[in-house]
């Protein structure tokens, strides 16, 4: 017997060979060409050129299968969760459905699913044709968000404020697999957590800084772990709870949703996803609550008894923390600083180098630079990412291309 691991990240982020230490079965690697000097730990190893969208992928495992009978499917990126499923519907391996799969994918199905349980979600449309998005604003007006129906990380979401806007969209005709929904005002909050054994063993809330369409503006990305006794942490954990409770949810997963809460208090269904967070979510609820959460799902998800912290049950962040992520501007990049020595700054990474060329952000989570920091309030956190933004962002030198 084996173990499919489908993999996009690198080792240092994930390696499985050191959690799935305990088991006995051989593991089975299917990951990036990028990631070739990461696998010599593995029975066997397969590299795909263009990963995110080589559909050769599905077809090897297939073949693997013959020789090797793999039991569990194991995947955590965004990308790699519906040839996941896919593949388990195929060969009968027992993990995440692939109608589960497409729940947690497809932006549309999604909402209709929460829709049916009197969630509050925004008014949304699939988009077939520009006469879709006309006649959406006709009934709806303006502001309306276009994004596709299976985006990751804000990628290709569009605000459109007026007519001028919207012919300017269209000039290049429309993508397929678009919808259109009424734009929430409010700020944004992301709940993550971890259902073990199909209970929430897991749930907290997070507020960011900016929305996840800042990077359009070149702004900052960053969130916090909020207080226990902020009005909002229990009306986010319920209403994630009633989301979670209304979709097709896997047995064993981690999960990041996001919710608008609007000038009128309530509270407005963003999406939600069945993986864990990107930018430095996970490396912030580690940091908070001491447990890292993509370790904890792979060991439920290969029925390893998984070693979680049950006092933490309930209870708020023990070290509140939080992440700031710099975008990339446009242009050549000068100057930029080491990571500063301070003590509440836990972890620090400088990505960029000196003379390297940008075009802007093209994503919620490109950046130059994250850092994960931690305070004793969400008042304090949310100064101290203020701070270090600013103070980041000053130490830094672009030169226009």
């Amino acid at each position: 017997m084996s173990i499919l691991i489908i993999n996009k990240t690198a080792y240092s982020k994930s390696p499985y060979d050191r959690w799935l230490k305990e088991t006995d079965e051989d593991l089975i690697m299917l990951t990036s060409s990028k990631r070739k000097e990461e696998c010599s730990n593995y029975k066997e190893a397969y590299f795909f050129e263009n990963y995110e969208k080589n559909c050769g992928i599905e077809i090897q495992a297939l073949e693997l299968y013959n020789k090797h009978k793999f039991q569990k499917i194991i995947a955590l990126s965004e990308y790699d969760l519906l040839r996941a499923a896919r593949l388990r519907e195929a060969l009968n391996v027992k993990g995440q459905s692939l109608k589960s799969a497409i729940a947690f994918r497809d932006k549309i199905i999604m909402k209709e699913y929460l829709k049916a349980k009197d969630i509050n979600v925004p008014t949304f449309s699939r988009i077939e044709s520009a006469i879709d998005i006309y006649n959406f604003i006709k009934k709806n007006s303006y502001p309306v968000v276009i994004k596709p129906i299976d985006g990751m990380g804000s990628i290709g979401a569009t605000v459109l404020h007026n007519d001028k806007e919207l012919m300017n969209y269209l000039t290049n005709g429309l993508k397929p697999n678009m919808e259109i929904e009424t734009f929430v005002e409010g700020d944004m909050y992301h709940i993550d957590g971890l259902i073990l054994n199909e209970k929430v063993v897991h749930c907290w809330p997070s507020k960011y800084v900016n929305g996840c369409l800042a990077f359009h503006q070149e702004d900052i990305l960053g969130s916090y772990q909020l207080d226990p006794s902020n009005p909002l942490t229990k009306k986010l954990i319920s209403f994630t709870k009633d989301v979670l409770e209304a979709l097709p949810t896997p047995e064993n997963t981690s999960f990041h949703a996001e919710v608008f809460h609007t000038p009128n208090d309530e509270l407005v269904f963003c999406e939600i996803a069945s993986r864990t967070g990107g930018g430095l979510v996970r490396q912030a609820i580690q940091q908070g609550f001491g447990f890292d959460i993509n370790q904890l799902v792979v060991e439920a998800q290969c029925d390893l008894e998984v070693n979680f912290p049950r006092h933490l049950v309930g209870k708020g962040p023990s070290s509140p923390s939080g992440w700031l992520l710099i975008p990339p501007k446009k242009g050549r990049l000068k100057k930029i600083p080491t990571a500063p020595s301070i003590d509440w700054v836990k972890k620090k990474e400088i990505s960029a180098k000196l003379n390297q060329e940008f075009d802007g952000s093209t994503s919620s989570v490109d950046a130059i630079a994250g850092f994960c920091i931690v305070g004793t309030s969400e008042k304090q956190l949310n100064s101290r990412i203020q701070d270090l933004a600013v103070w980041f962002n000053k130490s830094t030198v672009w030169e226009s291309i």
